[in-house]
């Protein structure tokens, strides 16, 4: 099994972009949902990419791929996000005709969001074989948390065994950097097994990244 992919999610500033890509991130996630303790305007976004990309030219370390989280969004703040970034990543009720339509729309890629607690969740994401690029397959959300992601709460990755597609998927929910060995080292063979996401597992406090528990994740991720 190659290196897993790994995706840092909320990021709010170009310091910390710029760490995680340094340390080999491969994707990095800007949280386009205003009630999240993790949310960027796109104009902040933008000059947080900005700076990214002009490290990353200085530097020569490889530019990770960007990806904008929303909830149930309209057009207009898609529209607003969708030139700075290579992925949507959608965690609302967007049904798979949606995400294809979005995804063409805009000329990005799509990463949709399936909140697991059982084995019929993992199954049901088949139906997002053709519209996604990529699946994430996240724990649901505990009652009243609010957020559909980033809530520090896992799920059985053993479920993910029914996963039978394609599509290439990334694991999320929970992952801290003394779980994310384990996360990865469970979906050998699993062939469309793509990587990992972290979020609320690399900060000190909600939306507050800590770039030593970032390396520290990435590391573990990939070793």
């Amino acid at each position: 099994m190659s290196a897993p992919s790994v995706k840092i999610c909320g990021v709010r500033d170009a310091q910390t972009a710029i760490e995680a890509a340094r340390a080999g991130a491969d994707f990095l996630g800007f949280v386009f949902f205003r009630k999240s303790p993790r949310f960027v305007s796109p104009e902040a976004a933008e000059e947080i990419i900005l700076d990214l990309k002009q490290a990353s030219f200085d530097e020569g370390f490889t530019l990770p791929r960007l990806a904008g989280l929303f909830v149930d969004a309209g057009e207009k703040e898609l529209s607003e996000a969708a030139p700075l970034l290579t992925h949507f990543q959608f965690h609302g009720h967007e049904n798979a005709a949606r995400c294809q339509e979005l995804g063409a729309e805009f000329g990005v890629d799509v990463i949709k969001a399936v909140p697991v607690t059982g084995a019929d969740d993992v199954t049901a994401a088949h139906e997002f074989a053709e519209a996604a690029d990529i699946i994430l397959f996240d724990a649901k959300p505990p009652p009243g948390a609010g957020l559909p992601g980033g809530n520090g709460v896992s799920f059985d990755w053993s479920l993910l065994a029914a996963y039978k597609g394609e599509t290439p998927y990334l694991v999320a929910g929970g992952l801290t950097p003394q779980t994310v060995a384990g996360a990865v080292a469970g979906q050998k063979g699993q062939t469309a097994f793509l990587g990992v996401d972290v979020s609320s597992g690399v900060e000190t406090a909600p939306g507050e990244k800590n770039v030593d528990q970032i390396k520290a994740f990435i590391a573990a991720a990939k070793q």
